[in-house]
């Protein structure tokens, strides 16, 4: 039997309409952490940023949406903005041309995903869909990425924590944080995993059971057919340009 989906939602995101829907939902184990920034982890390195439509069009007006760009690509190698109700927003007198142009300079030149959905209900099912994709993705082997070289002994330690399952950049930086050093980490018993945000028992397990397990060759079998109607097939992870401040 699989796994439930796991996803982190950010502490300010717990009064969210979103949070009780997804609280509702069976088979999903949901963990709630301070993040630096993103509201969602969904595994497989997507965070997303939720924004209402409203809250978007005043982020372009004061220039927010830019820092909190910047920071996203820092933290995540494929961060998504999820924008939540009416499109185009109803209180804000911004210029059609303005949020179009938002959008496509998202898109274009940041290299970001952006989606809608129109409330709450749909942007918790959609959150869900996102991460049974990245946690369990097509049964297909992944196709061969190029990396951007680490810049750095730092970088190189958050990438070699980052690679077990489902941590990801931001986790990574949280264990390092807490232990001190990758050798730190691998040595932590269960129960010291758990003492760090975003790590539940199911993924301390899968931590554990990964270093711990004696290894064994893995001979990944092709796919069968295409990918069933319907699922979407995320896009490649975009490591470039990153940038570091907090929006």
């Amino acid at each position: 039997m699989d796994e439930p989906i796991r996803i982190v939602v950010d502490t300010g995101e717990r009064r969210s309409a979103v949070y009780r829907v997804l609280a509702d939902l069976p088979d999903l184990a949901l963990a709630t952490a301070r993040l630096p920034v993103g509201d969602y982890l969904l595994g497989g390195d997507l965070a997303v940023e939720r924004k209402t439509g409203d809250d978007f069009a005043a982020s372009i007006a004061d220039r927010r949406l830019f820092a909190q760009v910047a920071a996203l690509k820092e933290a995540y190698p494929r961060p998504i903005i999820l924008i939540e109700g009416a499109w185009p927003p109803t209180r804000s007198r911004m210029h059609p041309n303005a949020l179009r142009g938002a959008l496509s300079y998202l898109v274009a030149i940041e290299g970001l995903s952006v989606l809608h959905a129109n409330d709450a209900e749909e942007s918790a099912l959609l959150l869900v869909q996102l991460a049974r994709h990245a946690q369990r993705g097509l049964k297909a082997a992944p196709a061969v990425v190029a990396k951007r070289q680490a810049s750095g002994l730092g970088e190189r330690q958050e990438r070699t924590v980052a690679a077990l399952p489902e941590v990801g950049p931001t986790l990574a930086r949280l264990l390092l944080a807490h232990f001190g050093s990758p050798a730190a980490v691998f040595a932590a018993a269960e129960d010291a995993l758990r003492a760090v945000p975003g790590i539940g028992p199911a993924r301390a397990a899968a931590i554990r059971r990964t270093l711990d397990t004696v290894y064994a060759p893995h001979h990944p079998e092709p796919p069968e057919g295409p990918p069933p109607v319907g699922w979407l097939v995320p896009p490649a992870p975009d490591d470039s340009g990153r940038r570091s401040s907090r929006g």
